[in-house]
């Protein structure tokens, strides 16, 4: 599965930057995670909660910044494996920040993500609306918290 946009934050692009940074201001945006252990300052391991379909269950992962440019790029990759199904996942994604204005931050995003397992046999389409769902909480945390900050400074 494929999944990129772009979002307008009203944030300077190096407050953006550092956000994305922070594993536990991050991490508050993203539904459904339970607990966070950052490993050093490009990876950490996590547990995020998850229904999709008729399944919940948790996911263990393991997050990773493999390369990054500051304050403009940076790729990152996760895996993890579902506590119920032993399904796999793996995801990839490349961050993009352009500063539209000194106060205004466009967030680009392609992100390729992979399920094997019993958790694939459910579907592409219930896959995809169960992942669209929760960026689209992402998105809406993230703006919030970003943008809130930004005020506030």
């Amino acid at each position: 599965m494929i999944f990129e946009g772009k979002v307008i934050l009203a944030a300077p692009t190096s407050k953006v930057w550092d956000f994305l940074l922070d594993v536990d201001r991050f991490s508050a945006c993203v539904p459904g995670v339970q607990e966070i252990k950052k490993l050093d300052d490009h990876s950490f391991d996590g547990t995020l909660a998850a229904t999709v379909g008729p399944i919940s269950g948790s996911f263990a992962f393991r997050a990773s910044i493999v390369e990054s440019r500051p304050p403009e790029e940076m790729l990152a990759r996760l895996e993890g494996t579902d506590s119920v199904t032993k399904s796999k996942l793996n995801g990839e994604i490349t961050i993009g920040l352009n500063e539209i204005e000194k106060t205004q931050t466009e967030l680009g995003y392609h992100a390729t993500v992979a399920v094997q397992g019993r958790l694939a046999i459910l579907g592409d389409m219930i896959l995809r609306a169960t992942a669209t769902l929760l960026l689209e909480e992402f998105i809406r945390r993230l703006r919030a918290q970003v943008e809130d900050e930004s005020r506030q400074s």
